[in-house]
């Protein structure tokens, strides 16, 4: 397991700005490569941003911000041991807005947080 940990508020807002880009039509505006390799790159809030504009506020969690690292970490973490298995363990298929909710529900599940 990973040293640093996000909040568990850090972990609920990423949830709350996907849920909201899918509310707002953008469910298959990215996809699962996509969620995958921004985790991997420690970029994905970012790449976010680029892909849709103004659809979601993470200005909470800038670039190199130490809740941005821990959130990476965990997310990177979950994503390993789904990948792959993505229809079987998630009930999804291409969405991959739908995937970083599951991740962020999946890191809740797990108690991958702390609190501030």
């Amino acid at each position: 397991m990973t040293e640093k940990k996000p909040w568990l508020s850090t972990l609920a807002l990423v949830g709350f700005e996907a849920n909201a880009a899918i509310e707002a039509g953008h469910g298959n505006s990215l996809s699962f490569d996509e969620i995958y390799r921004g985790i991997e790159r420690g970029t994905l809030l970012e790449d976010i941003n680029k892909k849709l504009p103004g659809v979601c506020d993470f200005s909470l969690y800038p670039a190199g911000s130490e809740q941005s690292i821990a959130l990476h970490e965990v997310l990177n973490l979950v994503a390993g041991g789904l990948q792959g298995r993505e229809r079987r363990k998630l009930g999804i298929e291409k969405s991959g807005l739908h995937l970083l909710l599951a991740f962020v529900l999946e890191a809740m599940q797990h108690q991958y947080w702390v609190k501030p």
